[in-house]
């Protein structure tokens, strides 16, 4: 789960702004996600970024809190700072350090000359196949993808587009296709009404299993979801509303909160 909703999450998610963007950057905007399962809230995120036509600068803080809380404790933040270039994104740093799956977990990457690499990971992943180095060069970090999907929002006013991502652990699929601008679902929860831009996504897992996640294993699903786009007031278009079927946990759903 935890994997899937950082990626989703990040859409307009953090800035921790590196040395290379940071002349660049204007004021940092902050804002703040709620997540729900079952009606109740489990999970509070906590964001800022910084974008520029050039390139970004983002971070984003993730903690249990609720029923999930009572279950697991998990306090994760990200960043990554890169340039948007003709075809995408081109990662610059990326850094993740929190507590998630019972222990203190630190995954550095490194990008030269477009190829990604580990550049530190504690704990070692261990009792998951091998990612060979050529698979994995191709990819992204998940800040970075979603970024290049909010970058095709604000620019183009459109989401399709593919991208392979590295979340330190597993190597995935991340899609996205434009399906149009329509009026949101109701919601009481939901701080924003409307018209807005839904995008649907898909995200599966290519690489990284563990020796136990077999054909029939929930890992090898793809998880499925809609995020929904609108012009927030001196943000420009921000995800509102994300919802996604997770294979264990059901069905999730993402709110912005107002004012944040």
């Amino acid at each position: 789960m935890i994997r899937a909703i950082v990626r989703v999450l990040a859409l307009g998610a953090g800035l921790g702004v590196g040395p290379v963007l940071a002349a660049d950057l204007p004021p940092a905007i902050n804002q703040s996600y709620a997540v729900y399962s079952h009606g109740f809230r489990v999970l509070a995120i906590s964001a800022r970024y910084g974008v520029t036509p050039m390139g970004y600068a983002v971070r984003a803080t993730m903690r249990s809190g609720g029923l999930m809380g009572l279950l697991f404790h998990m306090d994760i933040t990200s960043q990554a700072t890169g340039r948007f270039v003709a075809d995408g994104v081109r990662p610059l740093t990326y850094d993740s350090a929190g507590f998630s799956r019972g222990a203190d977990r630190h995954v550095v990457m490194a990008y030269e000359n477009g190829r990604a690499r580990i550049a530190l990971q504690t704990p070692p992943e261990t009792g998951r196949d091998p990612i060979p180095a050529d698979d994995l060069a191709p990819a992204v970090d998940s800040l970075s993808a979603l970024m290049r999907l909010q970058q095709a929002v604000r620019t183009r006013h459109a989401c399709d587009g593919s991208a392979v991502v590295f979340d330190g652990a597993r190597l995935l699929r991340m899609e996205a296709r434009t399906v149009g601008t329509g009026q949101m679902p109701d919601d009481s929860r939901q701080p924003y009404r409307g018209a807005a831009l839904r995008c649907d996504f898909s995200d599966v897992q290519i690489a990284g299993f563990r020796g136990s996640e077999g054909p029939d294993s929930p890992a090898r699903r793809p998880i499925l979801g809609s995020v929904w786009f609108q012009d927030v007031s001196g943000r420009g278009e921000t995800a509102v509303r994300i919802v996604f079927d997770h294979p264990k946990l059901g069905r999730l759903t993402v709110l912005l909160r107002p004012g944040a």
